[in-house]
């Protein structure tokens, strides 16, 4: 599977080159265009998550123990667990003192849960979190990609050869982050006027919020063509440059679809999540920490597949 990748995307590399030399910008613009049309649909969300699903169902075991082992580390090393139920008990605390409508103030103690349980008591634990995030995405990437071109393979053996890449990846990391700080900044700034003195203006306040959904806007469309270098530059032998530049061109001229099918997921691991957690703070609070520590193991998981299976639909 990782040659068959390679050889596509060195294909297209190739090709973009000989069009370099022969046609000019406004000719290669409308023979991509033509190319575009050509290829075949991107598969919808819905069918999307049902394939990733089917995914589970055929490796849940080796999928399972992967997720497994990141469950046992993140316990150990970054106290991932503890952190959810401090952050928790104070949620919980509020809700008790709190009046009103139960059901209302379960669901916004479960987003405080989403905002709050990421961050870890210590910026030690915060570091080792991010590294374990980091290793557990080219652990997945890893098995996914041998899995799905029909290899069986061990958890073990998943976990000691995903490494490789690791420098490149952590590079297009980077890159990621770059391109939303646009969305960071324009939040940042919309915050600070809504709890300010101009809070009064709905001018300014309006302003900040076209600026902060502009600057959004932006960021998401970078991220939606460099989202997907992640899963390319694990492959043999692949640079970040051109992992960046043909996710780029694999994205081209059906950005908007990418899009909408990227924007999908996150708000159905919320949804599905808030389905499970919210009824779990009304009636069983004391396992919400547990079940919601399992849900976002398995939502990385998730998260990774979703986007390896619409990559794999964007080379076909």
């Amino acid at each position: 599977m990782a040659k068959t990748e390679s050889k596509k995307q060195s294909k297209k590399a190739a090709a973009g080159s000989a069009r370099t030399r022969k046609l000019t910008k406004k000719q290669q613009k409308t023979k991509a265009k033509v190319e575009a049309r050509k290829r075949k649909p991107i598969i919808g969300s819905f069918k999307l998550t049902w394939q990733v699903f089917g995914i589970f169902r055929q490796y849940w075991k080796t999928l399972g123990g992967i997720v497994l082992v990141y469950l046992i580390l993140n316990i150990i090393f970054a106290s991932g667990i503890s952190n959810i139920s401090n952050a928790f008990n104070t949620i919980k605390s509020d809700l008790n003192t709190g009046g009103g409508h139960a059901l209302w103030h379960a669901t916004g103690g479960f987003a405080s849960l989403v905002g709050s349980a990421g961050a870890s008591g210590s910026s030690t634990g915060s570091a080792l979190q991010s590294v374990l995030f980091v290793l557990e995405s080219l652990v997945i990437i890893w098995a996914l990609r041998h899995l799905l071109s029909g290899q069986n393979i061990s958890v073990k053996l998943a976990y000691y050869r995903a490494m490789t890449p690791l420098v490149p990846f952590l590079l297009v990391i980077a890159v990621i982050i770059i391109q939303l700080l646009p969305a960071t900044i324009g939040g940042t700034v919309l915050a600070a006027v809504s709890t300010s003195v101009f809070t009064s203006s709905g001018a300014a306040t309006a302003v900040s919020a076209l600026a902060f959904a502009l600057l959004a806007a932006w960021s998401i469309y970078m991220v939606s063509a460099s989202i997907f270098a992640l899963y390319i530059v694990t492959l043999p032998d692949m640079q970040p440059r051109q992992a960046l530049r043909a996710a780029k061109d694999l994205v081209r001229f059906r950005r908007w679809q990418v899009i909408r099918r990227v924007l999908f997921l996150p708000l159905l691991v919320v949804v599905v999540m808030g389905l499970i957690i919210v009824p779990l703070i009304l009636y069983a609070s004391k396992i919400v920490p547990e079940v919601f520590y399992v849900l976002s193991m398995l939502a990385i998981l998730f998260v990774h597949t979703y986007l390896y299976s619409l990559y794999r639909s964007l080379i076909e």
